[in-house]
């Protein structure tokens, strides 16, 4: 446990530090409260690497309430990082036996919807764009927020192939095609809903 929360107080004061360069002179210090949150132990949490899911919909309830209220009020931030909730717990609790193909698979997917996310606050010039990059750390940070979630996460990534994301131009140019075509879709009622069973069926 000593080990454990050392390095949260490690990540804290990097966190605090990467901050301090990139927040301007007046900075919105919101996430400060967003951060102290996540850090305490929290004594209603269930510790082990499943935690609660009462609804079964493959994200724990702690962090589907935390991504409500984060992100509720942007539908395609909010989907997006429910699916990579989704995708870390199915990370984090793959046996022991799986093999380097399954990880890899998982971890592609989720860098995907990160690099999704990332693209679009770019590409619309999103005015606190600093805050947004901390809000997907602090994200993070609620997923795997004990000892145990956080080994597996590091233990997945030792798994995966050297230098693996390193994408061709066709992969890239797709994936922002895809990407494009997802963010539209909210604009677009037919295409969300068609988007949202999409969504529904591959989870069943």
């Amino acid at each position: 446990m000593k080990k454990f929360l050392l390095i949260l107080f490690f990540i804290g004061t990097l966190t605090t530090l990467f901050a301090q360069n990139l927040v301007s002179a007046t900075p919105n210090l919101s996430w400060l409260k967003d951060l102290e949150v996540l850090l305490k132990l929290d004594a209603q949490k269930e510790n082990s690497l499943r935690g609660k899911d009462i609804n079964s919909n493959g994200v724990r309830d702690d962090v589907e309430a935390y991504i409500d209220r984060k992100f509720g009020k942007d539908p395609f931030q909010k989907d997006l990082f429910m699916e990579a909730a989704r995708k870390i717990q199915q990370i984090i609790t793959l046996p022991q036996n799986s093999t380097e193909e399954e990880h890899l698979a998982l971890d592609k997917e989720l860098l995907e919807l990160y690099t999704c996310r990332d693209y679009i606050l770019y590409r619309d010039n999103e005015e606190n764009i600093e805050q947004e990059m901390l809000n997907k750390t602090l994200f993070k940070a609620k997923v795997l927020n004990t000892e145990a979630r956080l080994t597996a996460y590091i233990e997945h990534k030792k798994r995966l192939p050297f230098n693996y994301q390193d994408l061709s131009t066709e992969q890239l140019k797709r994936e922002k095609q895809q990407c494009l075509a997802r963010y539209e879709a909210y604009h677009n009622p037919d295409a969300h809903a068609s988007l949202l069973q999409k969504g529904t069926a591959i989870r069943r």
